[in-house]
C-alpha cells in the first residue's frame, strides 16, 4: 500500500508502483507560470548535441520525481487526490514533537477594551487549534487582527506576525501591548528593530535583512519605510528561526520571492496565514498553499453583511467616453493619456467625489500614480477639503490625516496603493476607483477600506470606471465580476445606449 511520510519540511510518496498516476500526481502539484508561453523555453529549441527538439511546457513543477517529495503544505492537496481516485494512502508522522507552550488568557484584556471576540472569531481560533497551519480567509473589516492576537495568545510560544505596510506596523504593534500588558512585545520595520516574545514585523524590512534587492521585495507595495541598521540583520534571521508561531497578514502575496524566501529561513511549529482574497490572479495559488496549507476556515464579506458585522457597499459603474485621440497600445502609455491625464475622466472623478461629499459620505478616492494624485488633489482641494498621501508621507502625517476625516476637519483622503490595505478608518463611507487596475484580490481589498461598521453608517458608496480604451475596459469587466461574486454587494452596470 502507498504510503505518505510526513517530515519537518517536506512529504514522500513511498511505494507507489503506478506510474500513470504519478505523472497525474505531478501535474496536479504545478501551476502555469504567468507568461511561459512567450519565452523561449516554452516556444522550444533544437539541442545541437542530443539532436532532438527540447521544449518546455510552462509549468512551475512542485513535486520531485527523483525522490518523490513535495512541500508540506500540499499534504491535504495530495490526500484529496489520493481519495478522488478511490486509492488508499497510509499516512506516517515523522515530524519532529513540537515544543510546549504557555497560553495566556486575554479576555479580561479584550473585554476592557471592548473587543469581546465575535462568533466567527472564535471559530477561526478553533481552526487554528486542530491545524498546525492553515489559511484563514476573513473579509476586510473582521478583525483580522484580534484573531492573530487570539492565535498567538493561545499557542503562547515565540511569534511573529507578519505584515505589509508601516500603517499596519504599528497599528498591530499598539495593540498588542495593550491586550499583552506588560508582555514582551516586539517590532521589527520602518527604522525600529526590537525583539520581543510576539513581535510584529514588516515584510519589507524582514525582506531586507534576508540579503534580497529591494526591488524584488514585494513590490505591490508602494511604502516608503525607514531603514534598520545592517547589524541588526542577524537577529532577525535568528528571530526567523527561532520563532515558533508564524502569522502571515494579506496572505495572497505568500506566492511571491519575498515570502518564499522568508519561509525558507523559518523553523516553524505553527504557520497560518490571513486574507479576505487567497487567491492568486496568475493562478499561482498552489504556492501560497505550500507554505501554508488548506483553508481552515472560510468567512466572506457577504456573511458579515448579512449578519450585520459589516455594511452593505453600493457600487455604481460610471462609463468614460473612448479617449478621441489615437494612443499607442503600450499599457503605459494608455494609462497615462487614458486614466492619468485624460481630463474627461478627472472630470468624472472630481463631480463623483463632490457629489459623495454633499451627500454626507466621507471618501477615500485611490489613485495610483503620483502625478494622476497630484492632479486629483489640484482639483478637489478648491471645492472641498481635502489631503492627499503617499507611500512616502510620515506616519505622523498620515495619522493626522485620519484625524482629520474623522472631526470633520477635511472632506475626503485622497490616496495611493498604501491604502489598499492594512488602515483602520472605519468612518470612510465613500470610495472612488480613480486608478482602474485588474487585480480581482486588490479589488476586494479595496472594497473592504469602506465597509466597516461606524456610527450613522447604514452602507457604503463606491464608484468605478467603465473604461473605454485596450487592456482597461477588460479590467473594468474583471473588476465587476469579482464585485458579483460576492452576493451581499450591489453592483450597478449601466446598459449600452
Amino acid at each position: 500500500m502507498p504510503k505518505l511520510i510526513l517530515n519537518d519540511v517536506r512529504c514522500q510518496v513511498e511505494d507507489e508502483e503506478d506510474v500513470g498516476f504519478l505523472w497525474a500526481l505531478d501535474r496536479e502539484l504545478s501551476h502555469m507560470v504567468q507568461g511561459a508561453q512567450h519565452t523561449k523555453a516554452y516556444r522550444g529549441w533544437m539541442d545541437p548535441f542530443k539532436g532532438v527538439f527540447v521544449a518546455w511546457d510552462g509549468r512551475n513543477r512542485l513535486f520531485e520525481p527523483s525522490d518523490m517529495s513535495f512541500p508540506l503544505g500540499l499534504k491535504n492537496r495530495v490526500e484529496e487526490f489520493y481519495k478522488k481516485d478511490n486509492r488508499e494512502l497510509t499516512v506516517i508522522d515523522h515530524r519532529t514533537p513540537k515544543s510546549v507552550g504557555n497560553a495566556v488568557d486575554i479576555l479580561p484584556a479584550l473585554k476592557r477594551m471592548n473587543k469581546v471576540p465575535r462568533p466567527y472569531q472564535i471559530d477561526a481560533l478553533k481552526a487554528s487549534r486542530g491545524n498546525d497551519r492553515g489559511i484563514i480567509r476573513l473579509p476586510t473589516g473582521s478583525g483580522k487582527t484580534l484573531v492573530a492576537t487570539m492565535i498567538a495568545a493561545d499557542i503562547g510560544k515565540k511569534t511573529i506576525v507578519y505584515v505589509i505596510g508601516k500603517d499596519l506596523l504599528h497599528q498591530l504593534h499598539s495593540f498588542f501591548k495593550e491586550v499583552f500588558d506588560g508582555a514582551d512585545i516586539g517590532i521589527i520595520g520602518d527604522g525600529f528593530c526590537e525583539i520581543g516574545d510576539i513581535n510584529v514585523a514588516s515584510v519589507w524590512t524582514v525582506g531586507q535583512a534576508l540579503g534580497m534587492k529591494k526591488s524584488n521585495i514585494l513590490s505591490e507595495n508602494d511604502d516608503d519605510e525607514a531603514t534598520i541598521e545592517p547589524e541588526k540583520y542577524g537577529e532577525i534571521r535568528e528571530l526567523l528561526k527561532s520563532a515558533k508561531t508564524h502569522i502571515i497578514d494579506e496572505c495572497h502575496m505568500a506566492a511571491c520571492e519575498t515570502i518564499q524566501t522568508m519561509f525558507q529561513n523559518m523553523n516553524p511549529e505553527h504557520v497560518y496565514g490571513m486574507s479576505a482574497s487567497p487567491w492568486r490572479d496568475d493562478g499561482a495559488d498552489i504556492m501560497i498553499e505550500c507554505i501554508l496549507g488548506h483553508k481552515i476556515i472560510d468567512v466572506s464579506a457577504s456573511d458579515l453583511i448579512n449578519q450585520g458585522y459589516l455594511v452593505k457597499p453600493m457600487i455604481k459603474f460610471m462609463r468614460v467616453p473612448k479617449y478621441p485621440h489615437k494612443i499607442p497600445k503600450q499599457y503605459k502609455t494608455i494609462y497615462k493619456h487614458y486614466i492619468v491625464e485624460n481630463e474627461e475622466r478627472n472630470g468624472l472623478v472630481l463631480s463623483m467625489s463632490e457629489k459623495l461629499v454633499e451627500l454626507g459620505y466621507r471618501p477615500l478616492i485611490l489613485y495610483n500614480s503620483v502625478k494622476h494624485g497630484k492632479i486629483l488633489n489640484n482639483m478637489m482641494a478648491q471645492r472641498f477639503p481635502c489631503v492627499l498621501l503617499s507611500g512616502k508621507d510620515k506616519m505622523s502625517v498620515r495619522q493626522q490625516a485620519k484625524e482629520d476625516i474623522e472631526n470633520g476637519r477635511i472632506k475626503a483622503i485622497i490616496a495611493s496603493k498604501i491604502f489598499d490595505v492594512g488602515i483602520d478608518l472605519p468612518v470612510l463611507s465613500g470610495l472612488i476607483i480613480a486608478s482602474s487596475g485588474k487585480s480581482s484580490v486588490r479589488a476586494l481589498q479595496r472594497i473592504g477600506r469602506v465597509i466597516r461598521p461606524y456610527k450613522g453608517k447604514k452602507q457604503a458608496a463606491v464608484v468605478d470606471f467603465i473604461d473605454d480604451a485596450a487592456y482597461l475596459k477588460k479590467h473594468s469587466q474583471a473588476r465587476k465580476k469579482i464585485y458579483e461574486y460576492e452576493k451581499g454587494f450591489e453592483v450597478q452596470w449601466p446598459k449600452m445606449k
